[in-house]
């Protein structure tokens, strides 16, 4: 009887204790109201390739923009993101990895648009991105380093996804 009245007591000690966890006032650890939303390149690599490309054979790249936001019915606005070609990613690719050999992608060669606007109510753009091969040489490798150049002001670019190597492979 003894051991019932404490255990009781005990587990009724219990929960009046963890019932006032609840009740704490305190900061959050994220500020989620102070969050800058990131635009960025959402791939889980940054390599996206075409290999064994025939010289008369168009490829397309589906090239995605994304931006982080709590809910995109919370967006209300166009998003404009500037995109442009680094020709200097072409020699950093190419020290990363020894045995690349790749060459910029000659600028004839695509369109790649300046401005890609994310529509509001939304979060993602995607759009194509055509590279016509018939200027290229057969048994040459190419690389497009494309970066994310501009946002406004209220946004930042991603520090791991801002930029994407689209790599061209001719046979």
């Amino acid at each position: 009887m003894k051991t019932k009245r404490i255990s009781f007591y005990a587990g009724a000690a219990l929960c009046f204790l963890l019932s006032f966890t609840s009740c704490l006032n305190d900061d959050p650890l994220v500020d989620w109201d102070a969050m800058i939303p990131v635009i960025e390149l959402p791939y889980n690599s940054h390599n996206v390739s075409k290999t064994k490309v025939t010289p008369d054979e168009n490829v397309t790249f589906d090239l995605l923009i994304n931006y982080t936001i709590p809910d995109k019915k919370d967006s209300k606005t166009e998003i404009p993101v500037g995109l442009s070609v680094n020709e200097a990613g072409v020699e950093t690719y190419n020290n990363a990895n020894p045995n690349a050999g790749y060459e910029l992608l000659p600028s004839s060669a695509y369109t790649l648009p300046a401005v890609v606007v994310i529509a509001p109510g939304t979060q993602l753009v995607e759009f194509p991105l055509e590279v016509n091969t018939s200027q290229l040489e057969p048994k040459k490798k190419y690389l497009l380093p494309v970066v994310i150049s501009s946002v406004p002001s209220g946004y930042t670019v991603s520090g791991n996804f801002g930029h994407v190597y689209l790599r061209v492979d001719m046979n």
